[in-house]
Formats: structure tokens, sequence, C-alpha cells
């Protein structure tokens, strides 16, 4: 029983460095991310004006759309689906592709949500075995080192999460958004004869 135990204290003990590797690693992701959603706001700031003008043409049933900006991805995808013209299948493949794109995106957000917590949990719990071991045989030293580590990684953990958890939300509202008037084009484009200003 005790070498059991004395091989899950040592195999434990070893994850901590990769589990320390993995948050910095996740941190750095979730940076990069960050970077992406400010660049992907830039964008669609830029190509607000263009949008608004499309929904009016939309919603108006206008026989003619403004001509798709160059900024802005959505723009790209109802560019794609202009130039499809009446083939519904190709239609329904871009609208397709469109959210199945958009989806994979949220979902490399919704893993590093959840991971960077669960990393964060490790890191907390890992050094906590050697911080009780150091307060036994009366090491402050050892057990304040380890307590350090534990407290900073669930901070990461939790920041990480907080961060990609917030661009989870804000992606989800703009590609919902965005699917939606994906389909109402694509809807109007095959029941009308639209063209271009």
């Amino acid at each position: 029983m005790t070498q059991i135990s004395e091989t899950f204290y040592v195999l434990s003990n070893a994850l901590l460095l990769p589990v320390m590797f993995l948050l910095l690693l996740s941190l750095l992701r979730v940076l990069i991310q960050c970077g992406r959603c400010l660049q992907e706001f830039l964008g669609r700031q830029q190509a607000s004006a263009y949008r608004v003008e499309l929904e009016t043409a939309i919603r108006e049933a206008a026989p003619s759309w403004p001509e798709p900006s160059k900024g802005g991805e959505s723009h790209q995808w109802i560019r794609e689906l202009t130039s499809a013209r009446e083939d519904l299948p190709r239609i329904a493949y871009l609208i397709e592709q469109a959210e199945m794109q958009w989806q994979a995106r949220l979902d490399r957000l919704r893993r590093i949500a959840k991971i960077g917590p669960a990393l964060g949990l490790m890191g907390t719990l890992i050094p906590l075995g050697p911080a009780l071991v150091g307060l036994a045989v009366g090491d402050i030293q050892t057990m304040s080192d380890n307590l350090v580590v534990a407290f900073s990684t669930t901070v990461l953990g939790l920041f990480i999460g907080l961060v990609a958890g917030q661009l989870v939300s804000v992606k989800k509202h703009w590609y919902q958004s965005d699917a939606a008037l994906l389909n109402f084009a694509a809807e109007r484009w095959t029941t009308g004869k639209v063209t271009y200003v």
C-alpha cells in the first residue's frame, strides 16, 4: 500500500512541469485569439456601413444590392453566394461551409475555455502534496514555494478560462448574426432577380 501511495505521489509530482508548460501554452493561445478577435472586430467596424445597406436592401426586397465590399468575412460569403447564381445545391453548400467554419472557431475557443481551468486545478492540487510534506517535517520554505506555485496556476487557469469564455460569447453573437444574414440573403437571392448597384 505504501509503495502504491509513493508511486502515485511521484507520478502526480512528475505531471507538474507538463501542466505548467501546457498552462503557458494555453495562455499564449488565448492571447493570440484575443488579437484575432480584435482584428475581426476592426474589420467588422470598417464594413459596418455596407452591412447596414445590404440588410436594408434585403429586408425591403430591393431589385439591386450594393456591391460587396472587400472587408468583412460575411461579405466575402455574400460574394460567393451571389456568384453561385441560381445553383441551389451550391448555395446550400456555401452556407454549410460558412457555418462549419464558424463552428470550428468557436469549438477551438471552447476547448481553451475548458482546458485552462482544468490545468489550473491540476497545478493547484499537485504542489499541495509536497507542501503538506514540507509542513509535516517543518520545512516552511518548501511549503511556501509550493503554495506559491499552487495559487499562481489557479489564477492563470481561471484567467484563461474567463477570457476564452468571453471570446466565445462575443464571436457566437457575431456568427449567429452572420448566419442569419447569409440565410436571409440566400432566400432573397433564390426567390427574386437581384442585381448589384
